[in-house]
């Protein structure tokens, strides 16, 4: 085994730019290196903001953590979280952030889910994100308007908790790049929301959708 091991190292040396070779092992190294640095930083401020998390998570880049006091958020085995342009295929914003921002807020995201600079807004309700869910970069997610919608003099100051709704985010979704999932939607299993979509209504099982605002196109 070790024979073959460094004959095939050899031939690979052979095949290829030695300087191509060395920015590969370079970039293995650094990435490695960020994982095992972010990794150990993101289970750090798990436990001193009180998130329950499994085993097995792994993280390249920052965390952000806003946790209210006596909210719930929860992680569960084998989560990706990818915060670093470097790390992923295309350009997204270097930070993932999960926040709630009242008692009653939850945050639930379930296992085998990878996502990439992630926000989620959980206000007042709950936010849950099935297992096996794949989100890419750059997508928001969340359970409330900002700020009252009408009448419009009331905006600057009234917060408006009674028109937050729950978001659910079904198994083995899969999630493109820049998209937007408001309050109160339900997307469910197995379903692809298209790169740019607007997700303002819940969208069935085994379809695919796309748009703004988004609508089914297919199903599966």
């Amino acid at each position: 085994m070790e024979i073959f091991s460094l004959r095939r190292l050899v031939l690979i040396f052979k095949k290829y730019r030695k300087i191509d070779l060395i920015i590969f092992i370079y970039e293995w190294f650094f990435f490695y290196l960020l994982r095992i640095i972010s990794t150990s930083f993101f289970y750090l401020k798990c436990k001193v903001y009180g998130i329950v998390i499994g085993r097995g998570s792994k993280v390249w880049g920052k965390v952000t953590f806003r946790k209210y006091p006596g909210s719930t958020i929860s992680i569960d085995n084998n989560v990706y979280i990818i915060s670093s342009p470097l790390r992923y295929s295309f350009n997204i914003y270097p930070l993932t952030k999960l926040q709630t921002l009242s008692k009653s807020a939850e945050i639930k995201i379930g296992k085998n889910v990878a996502f990439n600079s992630l926000t989620i807004l959980a206000r007042s309700t709950t936010i849950s994100i099935g297992d096996g869910t794949l989100i890419g970069g750059n997508c928001q997610i969340f359970d409330t308007d900002g700020h009252q919608l009408w009448p419009a003099d009331k905006r600057f100051n009234t917060p408006d908790f009674d028109g937050d709704r729950s978001v659910s985010i079904g198994k083995n979704v899969f999630v493109g790049l820049n998209v937007l999932i408001m309050k109160g939607v339900e997307i469910g299993d197995n379903s692809i929301i298209a790169a740019g979509s607007v997700v303002t209504r819940s969208i069935p099982k085994d379809c695919v959708a796309a748009g703004i605002p988004a609508k089914v196109i297919s199903t599966h």
